[in-house]
């Protein structure tokens, strides 16, 4: 905004340059009828008023040459402070997004998780590219003294891209295994409430044949069972993945083996209801 202020103040000063130079070009003219006269007449030094008017054309050729060069620059270094904060703009606003959804909690489906993946597989990495070689441009238009917070924000920019970057895979594992891992409890409950029903009908001695059909026609037909082992094999494999990623956090595989011990206290009562 203070390069675009000084251009438009630039412009507006130098804006009545032609009428200057129309002005200048008539005293000039005024100028050589003098001295034509003055030569006729003859016995008049004219050396020192060429000079001055020689001095006064020189000022105003070089001051009009500049202007325009200057106005260049000015151009110049708002294009290039354009270009830059857009940049940056745009990745600021992209790193923003990313950190909103790396922190939210409530991920229950998995068109959300789809969205997540989406979002940093599309992930163009021509900005950090961009941002960099537009920091380049428009430091070559300022003063060394001014490029310390130039190269400041792009090295904040680079550092945090480069750290979401890296978390993203991991935040993706992560949000997978939670929605394998809601799944699976999903199965859990249903199966405990199928293991009452069946449970009290026994204990009322309802039909036998009816009951067997029934733990038949939800353990079996529906492929509950191989369901639920299928959901345990999908966060074993995230898990091991994340764990060559993140060797420090054993996070997701405690969870799996909490899974498995829980599994195996259903299917045994499962076992348990057939026999």
């Amino acid at each position: 905004d203070a390069v675009q202020s000084q251009l438009d103040k630039h412009r507006t000063f130098f804006a009545r340059t032609m009428y200057y130079k129309s002005m200048l070009d008539s005293k000039n003219k005024v100028f050589k009828n003098i001295i034509k006269s003055v030569d006729q007449a003859g016995n008049i030094d004219t050396q020192e008023a060429n000079q001055k008017m020689q001095q006064i054309n020189d000022r105003f050729s070089y001051v009009t040459q500049n202007a325009q060069i200057w106005e260049q620059k000015l151009q110049e270094a708002v294009r290039c402070w354009h270009n830059f904060r857009e940049c940056e703009r745009i990745i600021s606003d992209w790193l923003l997004k990313a950190e909103q959804l790396i922190s939210e909690k409530h991920i229950d489906t998995k068109e959300i998780v789809e969205s997540h993946k989406i979002f940093f597989e599309r992930v163009n990495e021509r900005w950090i590219h961009d941002l960099v070689q537009t920091a380049q441009d428009l430091r070559n238009c300022l003063p060394s003294d001014q490029q310390r917070p130039i190269v400041n924000s792009v090295e904040r920019l680079q550092s945090k891209w480069k750290e979401v970057l890296s978390f993203a895979p991991l935040h993706l594992m992560r949000l997978e295994f939670r929605l394998d891992e809601t799944t699976f409890h999903q199965y859990i409950k249903d199966i405990e409430k199928e293991i009452n029903i069946e449970q009290q009908a026994f204990n009322k001695q309802e039909n036998v044949e009816a009951i067997i059909a029934r733990n038949k026609e939800f353990f079996v037909n529906r492929g509950v069972v191989l369901e639920v082992e299928q959901c345990i094999q999908n966060m074993k494999k995230i898990a091991e993945s994340y764990s060559k990623w993140q060797p420090n956090d054993s996070s997701l595989n405690e969870s799996v083996n909490t899974i498995e011990n829980q599994w195996e206290t259903i299917a045994q009562k499962v076992e348990h209801l057939r026999q």
